[in-house]
């Protein structure tokens, strides 16, 4: 009985992945749907244009950032602030926090 549903389910599984190839290989073969305009120089830089960070969209770079662990915490102990520390799996420059 369990022979009966393992070799049942392999034929199923083998049908459904050649169904879903067959479905790739279609789609592959029909013809590429045409770009909307083309893309000259006077199009290529209004794009530039639209997708460049505008004027207050990247506020985080406008924080005085301190790469210098010692000296974040001495400018923070000075000003009676907390200490924030960012970081993102060890990848920064100045290593694990």
């Amino acid at each position: 009985m369990l022979m009966f549903k393992l070799k049942r389910a392999a034929y199923v599984l083998l049908a459904s992945s050649l169904l879903i190839r067959s479905i790739g290989e279609l789609h592959a073969l029909a013809p590429p749907t045409p770009a909307e305009g083309n893309l000259n120089a006077e199009t290529f830089a209004q794009i530039g244009k639209q997708i460049k960070p505008q004027l207050g969209e990247s506020r985080w770079m406008e924080v005085p950032w301190f790469l210098d662990l010692h000296e974040a915490w001495q400018k923070a102990a000075a000003e009676g602030k907390p200490l924030f520390i960012y970081s993102s799996g060890g990848a920064t420059g100045i290593g694990d926090c």
